[in-house]
């Protein structure tokens, strides 16, 4: 925050009395400004609407849950979710998508409630009423009218059709560029039942009474998928997009949340898994997945974690080796087994396809005790596969010589494993997602070949790289 922006006070908190003396000016000057022009701050309640709508004034308003809508869709279906004496109301196009949210939860299952809602759309950001945010109809039409005559007019629509009159309660929703939000009014009993088939009597009647019927402002908490997994996104999400992972391990694990959270599996996408393994106690230090998943497929545990943090995600889980050709298809395969010779096979597969029909392929890896992490993006033979990571000759040495210690083995009954912290298959997630990332931006995931390391690391910098195939490299000139 710039300390000398306009409208801030420096206080002294030392002289507690100045800083009084200096807010209380402050206070008078804003609401002098305030009375005598009454454009004055409109931009900045179009901005926060929504906090204004929601904690601006008592009562507070109803919230309701608000799931996925259909684009053209004007009449919207309510259900009763939550538990006993707790209950919510919850509106959207799809059922499965409400039943998927009380299945998370651990709620009963949805009740098919007697209100449905009604959804105008406006392209206008609202703007600042001159008394206040509405408390009764009236003000509410008059409000709607100054800023957005069309949405205005859909509402009075609405009230010329006989459907909202079979219901207690007419529900309406308005879609603005500031947000979500609304108001419910009851109806009387005998008035909708008396004007059920001539609906524009009731229509004139809510009018002449309209200063005196009092509504319930709505407060919309958005729980779509679209919402979720957009809602931070300068770019386009994972949605529509088929994803494989192949290789569940501590590193896939991560990158499979993270994937879902990006949208992956949303919309007509497919977030798929693959890898055989059991989840063991040794896996259990640096996993995802806890002792809730134990002697479990990696798998088939990470498709039910997912499915019930995500419940409108589809994931397709493979508990078996992978088909390094069979499972490179899609708009992206992403290989995280950390086995170079399972690598090493996949990138001959993909060079084998035609390249009108290969995948992008993300590998990622740990080098050594977690010193440093490694990814490397094939989409164009213009620059290097996996196998140009090494040097065509004898000894098949790196490329690049990163670690100057030897690992760390240990050795457990019959299994040898590599001790590292539980940060390295996060942060080795965090590299691959951070490619996907500038891969939905530009199309253009640079550097494809990437390198971090660990704080207080002793590894050999390597510059992160577009990096070009290497000389006489067998993979390479095979498809060629």
């Amino acid at each position: 925050m710039n300390p000398l922006a306009a409208g801030l006070a420096i206080l002294d908190r030392y002289h507690p009395d100045h800083a009084l003396a200096q807010c209380l000016d402050k206070a008078a000057e804003e609401l002098n400004r305030l009375a005598t022009d009454p454009q004055y701050r409109q931009g900045e309640f179009q901005s926060e609407f929504g906090a204004s709508w929601n904690i601006g004034q008592i009562p507070m308003p109803w919230p309701i849950l608000l799931g996925s809508i259909e684009s053209q869709g004007r009449q919207v279906q309510g259900w009763l979710v939550g538990d006993a004496g707790q209950r919510s109301l919850a509106i959207g196009s799809k059922a499965e998508e409400i039943e998927g949210l009380c299945r998370a939860r651990g709620w009963p299952a949805p009740a098919t409630s007697a209100s449905t809602c009604w959804i105008v759309r406006s392209d206008a950001m609202p703007t600042l009423p001159k008394t206040g945010l509405p408390r009764h109809l009236g003000e509410m039409f008059s409000w709607i009218r100054s800023w957005d005559r069309h949405a205005y007019g859909e509402i009075q629509r609405v009230l010329g059709e006989r459907a909202y009159l079979a219901e207690p309660n007419l529900i309406v929703l308005l879609h603005t560029p500031a947000g979500w939000f609304g108001f419910m009014l009851e109806l009387d009993e005998v008035k909708r039942k008396y004007y059920r088939r001539k609906p524009t009597f009731m229509r004139q009647s809510l009018h002449r009474q309209a200063d005196t019927l009092a509504i319930q402002r709505l407060a919309a908490e958005e729980i779509s998928s679209d919402f979720v997994h957009s809602r931070n996104l300068t770019y386009p999400s994972l949605k529509n997009r088929k994803i494989t992972v192949i290789g569940c391990g501590a590193i896939g694990g991560y990158l499979v949340q993270a994937l879902a959270k990006l949208g992956a599996g949303t919309g007509s996408g497919e977030l798929v898994v693959v890898d055989p393994d059991l989840l063991g106690a040794e896996n259990l230090g640096r996993h995802l997945l806890g002792f809730e998943s134990f002697q479990l497929p990696k798998t088939q545990a990470l498709k039910q974690l997912l499915q019930h943090q995500f419940p409108s995600s589809r994931v397709t889980a493979h508990p078996r080796s992978a088909y390094p050709l069979a499972d490179l298809k899609g708009d992206l395969v992403i290989d995280a087994t950390g086995e170079e010779a399972f690598s090493e096979a996949i990138n001959f597969q993909r060079l084998s396809l035609p390249e009108d029909i290969r995948p992008p392929l993300l590998h990622v890896w740990l080098l050594g005790n977690g010193q440093c992490i490694q990814s490397l993006w094939q989409d164009t033979a213009k620059f290097a596969c996996f196998r140009c990571l090494r040097r065509n000759d004898g000894t098949r040495a790196p490329r690049f010589e990163v670690l100057r210690e030897q690992d760390q083995v240990k050795i457990l009954g019959c299994h040898a494993f590599t001790p590292y912290a539980v940060s390295a298959p996060m942060s080795a997630a965090a590299l691959a997602v951070d490619s996907i990332i500038d891969w939905l931006k530009s199309g253009a995931p640079s550097p494809r070949f990437r390198t971090r390391y660990a704080e207080n690391h002793t590894s050999r910098q390597v510059k992160s790289q577009d990096l070009q195939p290497l000389a006489g490299c067998p993979a390479c000139q095979a498809q060629s």
